[in-house]
């Protein structure tokens, strides 16, 4: 009786220091990937290759969902969508990126950044001027916990509109080859 119960004392240790260990290393894992994943991020966007550098931010928050960088990627990923010279980005995909970041709550690296270029991607959305304008201060419900799922959702509809887009720009094409090709007297 005795050896049962150290046996199963030792296994449940067991259990409760491999979860810890396990735990720390996912989270250390993360951590070092997300610094990577960041850094490779921001030089394809400084290289102006912003659909390179959303998909490197989107795949991490995919691998790491719940993780402090998935968090971030939210950002990050709305910063890049404001960013005008990005053809797949809007002010609508940043607006969605950053209220998805803020509703995450707690200690946030970029809160107040992301209410701000929240205020102005909405502005811009409404084609309103980004002048300063009194607004009201996040609710406790705009602050509530935004699950994974939403986020996923979230990132389903990026990609159908980017979708949609590539299919009006290809017509756009079509369409300008078709006019500017030479006509047969």
């Amino acid at each position: 009786m005795f050896s049962k119960i150290v046996r199963r004392t030792m296994v449940v240790a067991l259990c409760v220091v491999a979860g810890c260990v396990t735990g720390r290393a996912f989270g250390g894992a993360a951590r070092e990937d997300w610094g990577d994943a960041l850094s490779k991020a921001q030089v394809a966007a400084n290289e102006h290759r912003y659909a390179d550098a959303d998909r490197l931010l989107a795949d991490f928050a995919a691998k790491y969902p719940g993780s402090e960088g998935a968090l971030e990627s939210a950002y990050w990923r709305g910063v890049l969508a404001l960013e005008p010279s990005n053809r797949d980005g809007s002010p609508q995909i940043a607006a969605a990126f950053f209220e998805t970041y803020s509703r995450a709550g707690g200690t946030l690296s970029h809160r107040v950044e992301a209410d701000i270029l929240h205020d102005i991607a909405i502005r811009l959305q409404a084609g309103q001027p980004t002048v300063a304008v009194a607004s009201p201060a996040p609710s406790t419900a705009t602050a509530a916990v935004t699950g994974a799922a939403d986020l996923k959702a979230k990132d389903s509809e990026i990609q159908r509109l980017k979708d949609e887009l590539a299919k009006a720009n290809d017509e756009l094409e079509r369409i300008k080859r078709r006019l500017t090709a030479p006509t047969k007297p």
